[in-house]
C-alpha cells in the first residue's frame, strides 16, 4: 500500500514537472492547440502591434484580453459573447486610441476561431483579425 502510494505520488510529480502549464496534465494532453496568450498583430487590415492588444485563450474559449494598458478576465462558466458573463480588470487610467475600438468585437463577442499554421485568424461577422503567439 505504501509502496503503490509513493508510485502515485512519484509520477504525479513528474507530471507536474513535466507538463508545468497552467490546468495541469489533463490540460496538456487534451487542451486545443489554440490555448495560450495570443499577441494581435491585425485587424481588420490595420497593424495593431504598437497598441499591444492580446488575448488568452483556454479550451478553445477567450479568457481575458489586454487592450495595452489594462487586462480583463471573464468568468469560465459562461460561453464566449455572454451578455451575463462577469468581467474583473485592472483599473489604469489609460488614453484612448484611435485603434482600441477594433478590439471590442474580438474581446467581448464569440469569434470563430480558426488555426492557420502559425497564426490564429478570429472572425466575427466581417470583421478579421490576425495573432501570433505571445511568448
Amino acid at each position: 500500500m505504501v509502496v503503490a502510494g509513493l508510485c502515485l505520488a512519484t509520477a504525479a510529480g513528474f507530471g507536474a514537472f513535466a507538463f508545468p502549464q497552467p490546468g495541469g496534465l489533463w490540460h496538456a494532453i487534451a487542451g486545443p492547440d489554440i490555448d495560450g496568450s495570443w499577441r494581435i498583430i491585425w485587424i481588420d487590415g490595420v497593424d495593431v502591434r504598437r497598441d499591444g492588444y492580446s488575448l488568452g485563450i483556454r479550451w478553445g474559449k477567450i479568457t481575458g484580453f489586454n487592450n495595452g494598458c489594462n487586462s480583463c478576465g471573464f468568468d469560465d462558466d459562461l460561453p464566449s459573447g455572454s451578455p451575463n458573463r462577469s468581467m474583473m480588470c485592472t483599473l489604469v487610467a489609460c488614453t484612448d486610441r484611435p485603434n482600441d475600438p477594433l478590439l471590442a468585437p474580438f474581446a467581448f463577442g464569440n469569434p470563430e476561431i480558426v488555426l492557420d499554421g502559425e497564426r490564429l485568424i478570429l472572425r466575427v461577422e466581417d470583421r478579421r483579425a490576425v495573432l501570433e503567439r505571445a511568448d
